[in-house]
């Protein structure tokens, strides 16, 4: 199992920003803060440590992982959608 695919288990819910510059990514414990605009660009909280870097898309959110994988989370008809795969 890779690093996105075992991440993915544990999200519950995503919360963006209007201006798609933050987002909240709720795990079964805890939220992950990822935030990405002119003055910064951080990752805090469940997680972050685990992180190679994050990208903030205007319906989602696209993680970066150690290993390689990444996981993508968007939302699709209103339900949150979570992709794993290799880059």
């Amino acid at each position: 199992m890779t690093q996105a695919q075992a991440f993915a288990l544990r999200v519950r819910r995503l919360a963006l920003s209007r201006q798609a510059t933050e987002a909240q990514v709720f795990l079964e414990e805890g939220f992950l803060y990822l935030r990405a605009d002119g003055f910064a660009r951080f990752a805090a909280g469940e997680g972050a440590e685990a992180l190679l870097g994050f990208a903030l898309m205007g319906k989602g959110v696209e993680l970066r992982f150690a290993d390689g994988s990444v996981l993508s989370l968007t939302y699709r008809f209103g339900r949150l959608r979570k992709r794993a795969y290799f880059s």
